[in-house]
């Protein structure tokens, strides 16, 4: 009991420290008594961990909406991005970001694998950079605002102060016109989950319009 409460406070390095509560069981600092068929199979640590950490976890977007849902990277986020939390976008991350996320994340799902905790799995090294290779190619892609048009605007000061709270702030150009308005639902809904203030509408508004003008054109290239 004690090697897997010191494991999870040093792979997860957030886990409240846990004492023995009696037989097949143990207590969590604030008292609930864990039975271990509940914590220990696949699936109880997303269950553990969305119970410490609520809404600072990814919320989980549908599978079908990952870029190539049928590729073999897709295919890897699912089942390796969803043990401890909800399928991550993507666009979560920068490309040049996602390298150390990946590293850090796959060093502690090779340390729980090893110690057999909660039926955690890591990925081999070769499925490791092809995870790495889906993520990066389909990240998020940002501004460049030293080049960016439009910013000085009030459109322009209104996107650029809240697409970039949870985010480096997005390129307009990876997305047609008529494909931003869901990806700023989903931003919304995020936020409320996340307990963020909501923008107002006449902002959603501001920035749907910075979003529109500078879209990617359909049919030229993009991400």
């Amino acid at each position: 009991m004690a090697l897997i409460a010191v494991g999870l406070v040093g792979v997860v390095g957030l886990y409240p420290v846990l004492r023995p509560g009696g037989t097949g069981g143990m207590i969590s600092r604030g008292g609930m008594m864990m039975g271990m068929d509940g914590m220990m199979g696949r699936g109880g640590m997303k269950r553990m961990m969305q119970d410490m950490m609520g809404n600072m976890l990814p919320l989980g977007i549908n599978p079908a909406s990952l870029p190539q849902p049928h590729s073999e990277g897709a295919r890897l986020m699912q089942h390796y991005c969803t043990q401890c939390h909800g399928l991550p976008g993507p666009g979560l991350h920068t490309a040049t970001g996602w390298p150390a996320v990946v590293a850090r994340m796959v060093a502690r799902e090779r340390m729980m694998s090893d110690q057999d905790m909660m039926g955690i799995q890591a990925p081999s090294a070769k499925e490791q950079a092809t995870l790495l290779a889906y993520l990066q190619k389909h990240a998020q892609i940002p501004l460049n605002k030293a080049t960016a048009k439009g910013l000085d605007t009030p459109a322009g000061r209104a996107f650029s102060a809240t697409c970039s709270q949870c985010h480096a702030l997005p390129d307009p150009a990876q997305h047609t016109a008529a494909e931003w308005p869901a990806v700023v639902l989903r931003m919304q809904r995020n936020m409320v989950a996340m307990g963020k203030p909501v923008p107002s509408q006449s902002t959603l508004d501001a920035i749907g319009t910075y979003l529109h003008k500078y879209a990617k054109q359909p049919g030229k290239g993009g991400s």
